[in-house]
């Protein structure tokens, strides 16, 4: 008998959509569609609308890379922050989390994602050139590499090691109360917490 693909030919393009997200595959992407599909009509409407909205208003922090609605974010015109220590992170839900647990009070660094050469994922692809400019300009002391504690991360935090071996800054590390392969955004707020206040000097 042939086989015949009785999937709407919408609905499997919305699949296909999601699951070329990052930690999505087909059937993450499946049943975020069926979840969308049950929703009632007026709350998927509005959910929509939201998303349109976050769209047009959501971009990079033009200093730091968080995401914010304003040109420049909370974090970076505040000046009661700790101007003189920069927290480098993969992506904004990483310093979102970091924010949660009221244990930094310095400045955040999005990276944007982390080398991956098996994802075609090179320094170039990351916003490592304007960490470098910011740490000249704004004469930062410290810089804490907060990057997932993933191969990845790993890596790219050796990298951002190497480039700033030539500058005079105290590099740390966030300790490694986190579990190996975790991502920041899933850690509980008081063992990151914990990973911050011991973190290592590299």
């Amino acid at each position: 008998m042939e086989n015949k693909d009785i999937i709407p030919i919408t609905l499997k393009k919305i699949i296909d959509d999601i699951s070329q997200f990052q930690g999505y595959g087909e059937k993450s992407a499946q049943r975020f569609t069926v979840n969308l599909l049950k929703m009632p009509r007026g709350e998927a409407i509005e959910l929509i609308r939201t998303m349109n909205k976050m769209l047009e208003t959501v971009h990079p922090c033009k200093e730091c890379g968080l995401y914010t609605e304003k040109e420049i974010c909370d974090i970076c015109s505040d000046d009661k922050r700790n101007r003189s220590v920069i927290c480098v992170v993969e992506e904004s839900f990483d310093a979102f989390t970091i924010e949660k647990t009221q244990v930094f009070n310095g400045l955040y660094h999005i990276l944007g994602g982390r080398l991956s050469p098996l994802e075609g994922i090179t320094a170039e692809d990351l916003n490592i050139k304007k960490l470098l400019e910011r740490i000249d300009r704004l004469n930062i002391k410290e810089v804490i590499l907060a990057t997932n504690p993933t191969v990845e991360g790993e890596a790219t935090a050796n990298y951002i090691h190497t480039l700033l071996k030539k500058k005079t800054v105290v590099v740390s590390r966030i300790a490694y109360g986190i579990p190996f392969g975790t991502v920041l955004e899933n850690v509980d707020e008081y063992t990151l917490s914990k990973a911050l206040e011991n973190k290592i000097k590299l």
